[in-house]
């Protein structure tokens, strides 16, 4: 038996404790979220992580750390990149497979197991194909694939766009494939990060033959494509693209907080998170394309991408990563919004916790049962964003007078919120029987009264959340 077979039956063995021993599929009973093969719902609370360079025990134990600490608050998928320095299997010729790569990924998927975290693996980020020094960043650049330095590729548009191109791809993907189209530990890949970053137009062709070819070597796990963060029209334009692609399994979103003007940026990307996020998702949310919205970026950044937000320096209590956290799902995704700027926020910060409060407000909640449909509507300067299904509703409260800009940026304190209450009839039903809502800044659920078909509200800071039954 080889070592390969035997690693992947020590994956099935494994308990991923809420789930089963089972594959993550697109629901067929309720197309917009995910499922296990068995039939259970897998709601994805879902982070970014690129592993650190650098000698293999240090790496290891801060990886751990990093599983560990999301693991403990409720944290299920992490989306990592393999084509990342430290795992790249085809890391100094083309077609040669490192072995020693593979043993990494083994390992990350080894610690993945232990915490009950499944992996979405993208499978390629690089930008440019040039010697070294080229005006090419080290972190996007693959220099020995470069026919400079004796590879076959003239520039990047070559591998994209020739045969060869292609078959080099599948090459290395079917590499992969031979070794963990079976692990349990694995519910995505992603063909490439932000692949319209490359060029914005060579992504669709490659896209649109490149998923079904994904698909075949990995029948097991479910395939998708990413575009950039939704700054602008064009970058809209560009997700209008991705719809039309019927074997583009679930729609990926990034959308940032960035500043900058550099691409003729939105305004709408400049203001506060929650709009700015529930904009993305409902953009791609619409009646033609029934399929999981996973919220795959979000973060804020210095103008143009420049580097993470330095009002994060400021954000002890989490205020961006809670709006981060909270808007996607209560607009219509499948799961919470996934975090970037793991390390130089959600660590540094210590904010890990927000994601257990996430966990604790879908706790024991089936969004294939229910069939959630989005609505959103303001109650004295409050923006509550709701999903109602057959016996549940669910709506995250959040306080238009405050936001990262008046907190973080002006110094102004949030105020409490008081009296304040809403009828019904603004969720179109009525027939509620018993109502509760949860404080995620104090952890605190409290049971409210419904009264002459509306319900009050206790006092809150920034947000609340209000389940209806």
């Amino acid at each position: 038996m080889s070592t390969v077979l035997i690693s992947c039956i020590d994956i099935k063995k494994a308990a991923i404790v809420d789930y089963g021993n089972q594959f993550v599929v697109v629901s067929p009973k309720n197309p917009r979220y995910f499922e296990t093969t068995d039939g259970l719902p897998w709601v994805p609370v879902m982070i970014n992580f690129i592993m650190p360079d650098g000698e293999e025990a240090k790496v290891f134990k801060k990886v751990n750390q990093y599983f560990k600490n999301f693991s403990d608050n409720g944290g299920n998928a992490m989306r990592i990149w393999i084509s990342s320095p430290f795992l790249e299997i085809e890391d100094k010729k083309v077609g040669e497979y490192n072995q020693v790569k593979f043993n990494r990924i083994d390992s990350v998927l080894n610690i993945a197991k232990k915490y009950g975290i499944l992996i979405k693996f993208t499978l390629q980020h690089i930008r440019t194909i040039r010697p070294d020094g080229e005006n090419a960043a080290s972190w996007s650049n693959r220099s020995f694939m470069a026919i400079e330095n004796g590879g076959p590729f003239k520039n990047i548009f070559d591998y994209i766009n020739t045969p060869e191109g292609k078959r080099i791809y599948l090459n290395r993907v079917k590499a992969l494939s031979d070794r963990y189209r079976n692990s349990m530990q694995i519910f995505s890949w992603e063909l490439w990060n932000e692949m319209d970053a490359v060029d914005d137009t060579d992504w669709f062709p490659f896209t649109s033959e490149m998923l079904d070819s994904v698909k075949v070597l990995f029948p097991n796990h479910i395939v998708a494509q990413t575009l950039g963060s939704m700054h602008s029209v064009e970058a809209d334009q560009r997700y209008e693209k991705l719809l039309l692609l019927k074997n583009d399994e679930y729609i990926t979103v990034h959308r940032y907080l960035d500043p900058g003007t550099d691409w003729e940026q939105y305004e709408k990307v400049h203001g506060p998170i929650d709009l700015l996020i529930s904009d993305a998702i409902q953009f791609v949310y619409r009646p033609s394309v029934i399929k999981p919205i996973v919220a795959n970026e979000h973060g804020a950044v210095e103008a143009n991408h420049a580097g993470p937000n330095k009002l994060y320096a400021k954000d002890s209590l989490g205020v961006f990563i809670h709006d981060m956290i909270f808007t996607p799902f209560f607009c219509g995704a499948s799961g919470c919004g996934s975090m970037w700027h793991w390390d130089s926020y959600v660590e540094k910060q210590n904010l890990w916790y927000h994601y257990k409060r996430f966990n604790n407000v879908i706790y024991g909640i089936d969004p294939i049962k229910e069939e959630f449909a989005p609505f959103t509507f303001i109650q004295d300067s409050v923006r509550c964003y709701g999903i109602k299904g057959h016996k549940t509703t669910m709506i995250w409260c959040r306080d238009a007078r405050n936001n990262w800009k008046t907190e973080l940026q002006q110094g102004i304190r949030p105020e409490i919120r008081k009296d304040l209450s809403f009828q019904l009839a603004l969720t179109n039903r009525i027939n509620y029987t018993s109502a509760k809502v949860y404080d995620p800044w104090k952890d605190k659920w409290t049971k409210v009264k419904i009264k002459n078909g509306s319900i009050k509200l206790p006092p809150f800071l920034r947000s609340l959340v209000v389940i209806l039954n």
